[in-house]
Formats: structure tokens, C-alpha cells, sequence
């Protein structure tokens, strides 16, 4: 009998072991929770019946329907104007696209520099619009906003004029 106690005890971990084993474990389950965070991430259902943009894209100019010379910086002195080119899907009733240029002279209060609406609808329920203005003698950082049905907003695209 004494030699199963002897192979039992060989075979079997002492209490101390086991309490470190779960010491061990549970240190390294807490270690991993921390109140400051350096990250995060996020899902969503995508509204497949929902206007969406697939793609918007700044350039100097828009050529046979398509983005010409897509940038983000611009010269007062070489490009005569900005373009905001923008390709859309599930487009199925009349919608209200509204774009609004904001310069860098424009505070948070301020009304946009440039504001402009089009109103799409499309048989193939993609659609393809394009807005621009006139390139001023305003520089620094621009920015414009993407709205639809006056008040969703859509997607901003930030661009600078030298």
C-alpha cells in the first residue's frame, strides 16, 4: 500500500502548486483590465436599402464623368477650381444632396463659405454627382461636409489651398 501512496504523490500536484497555478491565472486575467485604454473598435449592420457613398474623391477636374487629378492639395495659382466627386448606391427615391464648403477663415458659428443642393434619382440605383467652386485666394485647411436629406450627415473630406 505504501507504494500506490508513493505513486499517487508523485503523480499528483501538491496544494501549493495548485494555488499557484490559479494565482498565476487569475494575475494574468486582471493584468489585462486596465481603465485607460489605447484602442477600440466597432460593427454595424449595413442598410442595404440605405443611400450610401461608395467612393468620394477631391480632383481639379472631372472628365467623361470621373475624377480628374484626385488631390487634396490645391494652388490658388494652377487649379482654377475644387471637385468634389461622388459615387453613390441604393438610390431608389428622390433625395437632397447638400454640400458645404467651410474655409479656414470660418469659425465654428459661421455659416459655410459655399453651400449647394442636387437633387438625385436614378433608374440603375447608382448615381454619380459632382460639385465644385471656384478656387479663392483663401488659404489653409478647407473642408467640406456631405449631408443627404439636409440633415444625415455623409462623409467630410479635408483639403488644403496654397
Amino acid at each position: 500500500m505504501r507504494q500506490d501512496y508513493t505513486f499517487i504523490r508523485k503523480f499528483l500536484p501538491t496544494p501549493y502548486s495548485v494555488l499557484g497555478v490559479i494565482l498565476l491565472s487569475l494575475t494574468i486575467a486582471l493584468s489585462g483590465c486596465s481603465e485607460t485604454s489605447s484602442g477600440g473598435s466597432g460593427f454595424t449592420d449595413v442598410g442595404r436599402d440605405e443611400p450610401t457613398i461608395v467612393d468620394s474623391v477631391l480632383a481639379i477636374s472631372v472628365f467623361e464623368d470621373r475624377p480628374d487629378g484626385i488631390t487634396t492639395t490645391f494652388s490658388a495659382g494652377v487649379n482654377d477650381q475644387v471637385f468634389l466627386w461622388i459615387l453613390w448606391a441604393n438610390i431608389t427615391e428622390q433625395h437632397t444632396v447638400k454640400v458645404l464648403w467651410y474655409s479656414p477663415e470660418d469659425d465654428l458659428d459661421d455659416p459655410p463659405f459655399w453651400t449647394e443642393k442636387q437633387t438625385l434619382i436614378s433608374t440603375t440605383g447608382d448615381k454619380i454627382t459632382w460639385f465644385y467652386i471656384d478656387l479663392p485666394d483663401i488659404t489653409g485647411e478647407w473642408f467640406v461636409e456631405i449631408y443627404l436629406d439636409d440633415d444625415l450627415f455623409e462623409r467630410s473630406h479635408v483639403f488644403w489651398v496654397e
